[in-house]
């Protein structure tokens, strides 16, 4: 999906929130601002959101000096969710369905990295996601879809969107019930607005559910026009895609089997986060969404 206009002001609005998170310094706030209205003059109108998005913030990054303005919250959570991992693990387990169990928290946990969830959910906590994940609403709810198609795919292939959720991701593998070569994580090259890179995944044991991998270009969600052959061949290989994440949505909506003819099932798992994306989806924001192309 291309961007819209509205995407514009809220990129500049989440530049000016990382910037305060590294430095108080206003002339370099100031600096920063003016460079991304610049930047944002010269985007492609096709951009998806998150092309847009990462454009703006690599820019923002060099002059802030860090690769990610979020790493000390990420890993804030990161060590949240892995001491609590033994009870996230028994409630996944005692609750009679597995798999609708670790989906819903998967899809929960897509907000803890976000930088406005208090404004989404306000008092977002850990200890709120496990609480209200047995209950939690699915506005759009493909689940069904979804485990009878893992069930019968033969590989899979898992994009992954911020570190502090790969522990319920890979929860969620674990109930495919699929060996690790059969199932494909796809992370980030590069640390960028707290997605997960290879790092990140050894640190929760996702390499023992899954193959690791990466797009071999460094980006936010899938751009597979720019996508190493490497990946691509990855990518056609798999007969299901589970791509996380609105930055995955707005770059893989549509998408199909590369060059098969064949449409490949793909199924988005997400809460929108904004108004442009809960408008796309019929949504509103903070939803929770299991969508399928």
């Amino acid at each position: 999906m291309k961007h819209r206009p509205e995407c514009i002001p809220c990129c500049l609005q989440r530049v000016l929130h990382a910037a305060n998170l590294v430095t108080d310094d206003e002339w370099l706030h100031r600096k920063i601002l003016s460079d991304s209205m610049q930047e944002l003059c010269g985007v492609d109108d096709l951009a998806s959101p998150a092309e847009v998005v990462h454009q703006i913030f690599h820019r923002a990054g060099r002059a802030l000096g860090v690769a990610t303005p979020y790493e000390a919250d990420q890993k804030r959570w990161v060590e949240k969710v892995k001491g609590a991992e033994d009870s996230i693990r028994a409630a996944v387990e005692d609750s009679g369905d597995p798999f609708l169990a670790a989906l819903k928290l998967s899809v929960a946990a897509n907000l803890i990295d976000c930088e406005f969830r208090e404004k989404l959910r306000p008092g977002f906590s850990l200890k709120a996601l496990l609480e209200e994940a047995p209950e939690l609403e699915l506005v759009i709810d493909q689940s069904e879809s979804l485990r009878q198609t893992a069930a019968a795919a033969s590989r899979i292939l898992f994009v992954h969107e911020t570190a502090g959720e790969l522990l319920f991701d890979r929860l969620l593998i674990e109930t495919f019930g699929k060996s690790a070569g059969f199932v494909t994580s796809v992370l980030r090259s590069a640390p960028s607005l707290g997605g997960a890179i290879e790092a990140d995944a050894l640190d929760i044991g996702l390499d023992k559910v899954a193959t690791l991998t990466d797009p071999g270009v460094d980006c936010r969600g899938l751009l597979l026009g720019s996508s190493s052959d490497k990946f691509i061949e990855e990518y056609e290989a798999a007969d299901l895609v589970i791509a996380k994440g609105q930055a995955a949505f707005e770059t893989l909506e549509g998408a199909s089997g590369g060059s098969s003819k064949e449409k490949k099932a793909v199924f988005f798992l997400l809460r929108a986060k904004c108004a442009v994306i809960a408008g796309e989806l019929g949504v509103s924001p903070g939803d929770c969404v299991v969508e399928s192309n």
